[in-house]
């Protein structure tokens, strides 16, 4: 219903071709192999490959191709990725037909939309990373931390990694020490709100 409801919205658009339909990103992929396509809306939710993993898909390999992220998750860290990984326009899924038609219409000038409230989440997640103090993990760290947050044991990550116990028990500390929390937990929680891992 959703789709239906925006392919009505596009096709009232005098300046708008055909418009090709996808329930997930991996289909978006394939329509990309078939079809000439301009522009993709696409939601974050998605299944098998969501619209952050479909985006930063498209940066690498089809960089000719507009994107506008249409989404309910407008919390300020999704937004900051979003607009970090590079798309050309995010509005809200609340938003009027009107604020849409508008935004395509301005991405296929070439130029950027994104919603009010959109620019405003922006900002917060600006002003958050600000109150951390800049640290950088090395690529190990992240990756032993990522694991640490999968609630993994050090023995379990020795094996995915193929490092000793003694070596994940050092990059534990070492994380532990550069983030300054007193457990894992609290270390993976600094790291997604300063944007470690993005």
């Amino acid at each position: 219903m959703f789709l239906e409801g925006i392919n009505t919205i596009l096709s009232d658009m005098q300046e708008i071709g055909d418009v090709h339909l996808a329930t997930e990103g991996k289909q978006v992929l394939r329509l990309l192999n078939q079809f000439e396509i301009d522009l993709i809306i696409s939601d974050i939710s998605m299944p098998k490959m969501d619209g952050i993993q479909l985006l930063t898909e498209l940066k690498k390999k089809h960089n000719n191709v507009k994107i506008i992220m249409l989404s309910m998750l407008d919390n300020h860290r999704t937004v900051h990725k979003v607009i970090q990984k590079g798309a050309d326009g995010f509005v809200p899924k609340f938003t009027s037909k009107e604020e849409l038609q508008k935004a395509v219409r301005t991405v296929l000038n070439d130029e950027q939309y994104f919603s009010e409230i959109i620019k405003q989440r922006y900002l917060e997640s600006v002003f958050e990373r600000k109150k951390y103090k800049n640290i950088e993990l090395s690529p190990r760290e992240k990756e032993v931390l990522t694991l640490l947050g999968d609630e993994l044991t050090s023995k379990e990550i020795s094996e995915k990694l193929f490092i000793s116990v003694n070596t994940v028990e050092t990059h534990r500390k070492n994380i532990l020490l550069k983030t300054g929390s007193k457990t894992t937990t609290g270390a993976v929680k600094y790291a997604i709100e300063s944007g470690l891992f993005d």
